[in-house]
């Protein structure tokens, strides 16, 4: 039995390293893969959910040339129940802590990479989303069409199951690389209303 193990590790060095990979993608990424139902508070899973997405985003080099051991999510918010998002601060992603603030002023988006949405305020959202496409933040929101106004992933409940959709052209437009895990859970959307 050893000898058939060895030879056919030997023979497919990289399909173990696969399979692996596939698993880990499948316990990281439950809710998403499996279209979990959502359990808990709302913003409990949607947090697994962000810091699953920061675990498969590639952002480019510059964006951590003022905080190069940190990834700063920025939460654009009005609703209490999202400071269960803060309990991502100090969690670590890629090698970098997790420094989770309160969006007070556009400086905020000189040194955010996740821009987090939790506001129905869509004048709101949309002056902020302006000002976020000149730099390379992953923007993250809630309001139905979130993706079709320039926002790079948005969350939605179908048959009582988290969903998220993401709009590939947006990502692209600031630079970032989402990975294969992300694009296939998610529905995909292109280009944006003017």
């Amino acid at each position: 039995m050893a000898r058939i193990f060895d030879k056919m590790h030997a023979a497919v060095p990289c399909a173990w390293h696969i399979v692996a990979t596939l698993l880990c993608v499948t316990f990281l990424f439950q809710p998403a893969a499996l279209g979990g139902a959502v359990t808990g508070t709302e913003y409990n899973v949607k947090a697994g959910f962000i810091y699953n997405f920061a675990n498969f985003v590639t952002w480019p080099p510059k964006s951590f040339a003022e905080s190069p051991g940190e990834l700063i999510l920025c939460l654009v918010t009005d609703d209490p129940d999202s400071d269960v998002l803060f309990k991502l601060d100090g969690k670590t992603v890629k090698g970098r802590k997790i420094k989770v603030v309160a969006y007070q002023e556009e400086s905020c988006l000189d040194k955010s990479h996740i821009l987090y949405f939790a506001t129905q305020d869509r004048a709101t959202i949309r002056k902020i989303l302006d000002r976020a496409k000149l730099h390379s933040i992953l923007t993250i929101g809630e309001v139905d069409g979130f993706t079709r106004m320039g926002g790079i992933i948005d969350f939605f409940t179908e048959n009582n199951r988290l969903r998220f959709r993401v709009n590939v052209d947006a990502a692209q437009r600031q630079g970032l690389k989402l990975s294969s895990q992300i694009l296939l859970s998610a529905q995909i959307v292109h280009g944006e209303d003017e």
